[in-house]
C-alpha cells in the first residue's frame, strides 16, 4: 500500500472531525454570547444600584441645603414688585 491509499482511510476520521470541530465552535460562540449578555446586565444592574444609592443620598441628606441655595439665588436677582 501507498501513501495514497492510507489518506483514503483518513478521509471519513477527517470529516467526522470537522463535525466535532463545527459543533464545539458552535457551542463555544453560544457560551460567548451568553457570557456577555450576562457582563451586559451585571453592570447594568451594577450602575443601577449605585445610582439608586447615590441619589437617596443625595435626597436624603444634600438636597434641602442645594434647593435653599438655588432658591437664594434666584431671590437676589429677582426685581421687587411694586406693589401697593
Amino acid at each position: 500500500m501507498n501513501i495514497s491509499e492510507y489518506l483514503q482511510f483518513l478521509e471519513p476520521i477527517q470529516d467526522q472531525l470537522n463535525k466535532v470541530y463545527s459543533i464545539a465552535s458552535l457551542g463555544l460562540t453560544v457560551l460567548i454570547c451568553l457570557w456577555l449578555f450576562n457582563f451586559i446586565v451585571g453592570l447594568i444592574q451594577r450602575t443601577y444600584s449605585v445610582g439608586k444609592a447615590i441619589g437617596s443620598f443625595y435626597r436624603n441628606y444634600i438636597h434641602k441645603y442645594i434647593r435653599r441655595v438655588i432658591i437664594g439665588t434666584f431671590n437676589i436677582f429677582k426685581k421687587p414688585s411694586n406693589a401697593i
